[in-house]
């Protein structure tokens, strides 16, 4: 078994398990999406990600979004392969429960060619490009 592979299942292994693992670096050929709840309760929430023109990734809708692929010490987090954004490099994603969308219901973007993970912190409209800068900020506006 390869270390990916390995990784992958002792990663959902935790899961289930309802262990958090460490944040680590995306695996190759992967995009990672991290959000923090203040409230812990990520029940329902999924990614919408499309690559351009709007068109959604496989297996992806807005009634079906990509399901969370993990728990780690940040929150959860969702993991897709790059390859499926298409040539642009623009990784498109929507934080959503239903109709309710994170980051001030805007359609968000990063550019996948230069970064392979990003943070988002619940209520923040903003996409944190490492994981010490989300905390601080989450640090700084605390959950009422």
């Amino acid at each position: 078994m390869n270390r990916t592979r390995f990784l992958s299942c002792l990663i959902g292994l935790a899961c289930l398990a309802g262990v958090s693992a460490p944040a680590m670096a995306a695996p190759e050929g992967k995009v990672v999406i991290n959000y923090n709840r203040c409230d812990k309760n990520y029940e329902g929430w999924g990614l919408h990600a499309w690559k351009n023109p709007g068109i959604p990734i496989p297996g992806v809708e807005w009634g079906k979004p990509l399901p969370i692929t993990g728990t780690n010490d940040f929150g959860v987090f969702w993991q897709a392969d790059f390859s499926e954004f298409g040539n642009s490099g623009n990784v498109n994603y929507i934080i959503h429960k239903g109709d309710s969308k994170e980051q001030g219901g805007r359609d968000m973007k990063f550019d996948g060619k230069t970064l392979k993970e990003i943070w988002v912190n619940s209520g923040d409209r903003k996409i944190y490009f490492n994981l010490d800068d989300a905390k601080k900020a989450r640090a700084e506006s605390p959950c009422s």
